[in-house]
């Protein structure tokens, strides 16, 4: 029995030292650290999936902790730059405008950005509108406000990348969030997790949100109320598209498909974007290869926390940044033969 006990004890060790051996993705010498990321506002998309991935790079090297703050598309490019974070979820556009400093989204360049995958999802704006406002569409809604009535509109957060967005949409029809207010109307700036009971409770009868599909504010939203998508027209999705570089039309994702959400059965056109993800280029190498090894050979991790996540394609996610990719993702890119 004690000899068993001996070749137990033995095999016992042996699992632990291959299981921490497993566990260990980066080199031996690589130092333990803690890294923030900077995320979106708190209760939506990117919030819950930073925190998923950030606990699935824990789990695959221990030695890489990651805490998740609340960001926004168009502040976490300045977090980066400033130093206050270390990771960061990017807005292709958004990001392209942070480095170049292009107005009117900045009023300086911010160059100390890098990326370390390039277009993991597809996010959609989302126009939500309470059926009892009789509007199925965001043109009907803009004759409202400029017939004089008092609309009451949820809108995002000021810093994130869909207030900047929605801002765009109001501009190309003459109107703004301020001229809503001055014509009567109320716009309330509320993160995602206050915009359900909002609406709900008719404190405001729309609601505009840039989320991955399905949301589960829009499914809560439209299941507590009667509610639709206004449908964006050609010529607005056509616009941003070639003046801020949003998705094309021509792509076939510019749709919410029928089906998504409660009461919407057919196909609705709507204005979305891509999704990066950015690190400030002082991230030790070894670290940044780690977080890019974990997440492109996870798909199927990323999928289930959004459905969105369907289109990452690994192969080229080194070639779809729109900032300079980091030495320690392009490390491993070629390694794959992603990147020549």
């Amino acid at each position: 029995m004690k000899k068993f006990g001996k070749v137990a004890a033995l095999l016992i060790l042996g699992f632990v030292v291959s299981g921490l051996a497993f566990a260990q993705v980066g080199p031996a010498n690589m130092k333990a650290g803690t890294y923030t990321w900077v995320a979106g506002g708190m209760g939506g998309g990117w919030y819950t999936v930073a925190g998923g991935f950030a606990r699935l790079v824990n789990e695959k090297e221990p030695r890489i902790t990651i805490k998740v703050v609340p960001g926004g598309g168009v502040a976490n490019p300045i977090a980066l730059h400033q130093g206050d974070a270390d990771i960061a979820w990017g807005v292709g556009y958004v990001d392209k405008a942070a480095y170049n400093g292009i107005a009117p989204i900045y009023d300086k360049a911010y160059k100390n950005i890098m990326a370390f995958a390039g277009t993991l999802a597809v996010d959609y704006y989302h126009f939500l509108a309470a059926k009892d406002q009789g509007v199925s569409t965001l043109d009907e809604f803009i004759a409202k406000v400029k017939r004089g009535e008092k609309v009451k509109v949820a809108a995002p957060m000021t810093g994130t990348s869909e207030y900047v967005m929605t801002s765009f949409v109001l501009q190309y029809y003459g109107l703004s969030y301020d001229k809503i207010k001055q014509a009567g109307g109320t716009v309330i700036q509320a993160i995602y997790g206050d915009m359900p009971s909002l609406f709900k409770d008719r404190h405001v009868d729309y609601a505009f949100t840039c989320v991955g599909l399905p949301a589960a504010i829009i499914t809560e939203m439209s299941m507590g109320r009667a509610a639709t998508l206004m449908a964006l027209s050609d010529e607005v999705i056509n616009f941003c598209a070639t003046t801020y570089g949003t998705v094309a039309l021509n792509s076939g994702l510019a749709k919410v498909p029928g089906g998504t959400y409660t009461g919407m059965p057919n196909d609705i056109q709507t204005l979305c974007h891509s999704t990066e993800m950015l690190v400030s280029p002082k991230m030790p190498e070894d670290v940044v290869y780690v977080l890019t090894k974990v997440l492109n050979e996870n798909k199927a991790f990323l999928v289930q926390l959004g459905a969105g996540y369907k289109v990452f394609e690994p192969k080229s996610a080194g070639t779809t940044v729109q900032v300079p990719l980091h030495p320690g993702a392009l490390k491993y890119y070629k390694e794959m033969g992603y990147i020549k």
